[in-house]
């Protein structure tokens, strides 16, 4: 019998632990033209991710980790590659302010030049991460999506107006994009 590991225990019991679909992945990648990009990371993602599998099927040079490998790989402790030009995932939602305060922490020490994030429209709510969003406005992206995105690995209905929170990125030359 197989051992389980945490990934295979919480995949199903974690509500953040979801996946995203492969159209939305390959949807960016191209927006982006990731190809340019050198040294990627992917802070939120595991061995099934489409933002991994595509990954190599672009024969991209990436780091990938998730708090649910074998490794414990928590986002918060762990350090991105070298030269990381380039930080993507769809982060757990429930921490989106305190990621979404990291990512820019990472973007003032130097350590990544750009990221973008898949989170909830929500996400652009709130004094707090509105003033986080205003500090960083010159090199701000949204992207919002038109229709909600049906999550992987979810039980029952798990749909989500969503957007791409991206900073620094060459290909994106305005503020707000509807996809």
């Amino acid at each position: 019998m197989k051992q389980l590991t945490i990934f295979d225990i919480l995949q199903n019991q974690d509500k953040d632990h979801v996946a995203t679909p492969r159209w939305v992945v390959e949807n960016i990648y191209k927006i982006i033209d990731i190809n340019q990009f050198k040294s990627i990371w992917f802070p939120f993602n595991n061995y099934d991710s489409h933002f991994k599998l595509k990954a190599d099927e672009l024969n991209l040079k990436y780091k990938v980790t998730h708090i649910f490998d074998d490794l414990g790989n928590d986002f918060f402790k762990t350090e991105p590659p070298e030269n990381c030009d380039l930080l993507i995932s769809n982060p757990p939602f429930s921490k989106q302010n305190q990621i979404i305060k990291r990512t820019f922490d990472l973007i003032e020490s130097k350590k990544i030049k750009s990221f973008c994030l898949l989170l909830p429209l929500s996400t652009l709510e709130t004094p707090t991460r509105a003033d986080m969003y205003e500090k960083y406005i010159d090199k701000l992206s949204i992207l919002i999506f038109k229709k909600r995105i049906h999550f992987l690995n979810t039980s029952g209905s798990f749909n989500k107006g969503c957007c791409w929170i991206c900073y620094n990125i060459p290909n994106l030359k305005r503020q707000l994009y509807w996809l």
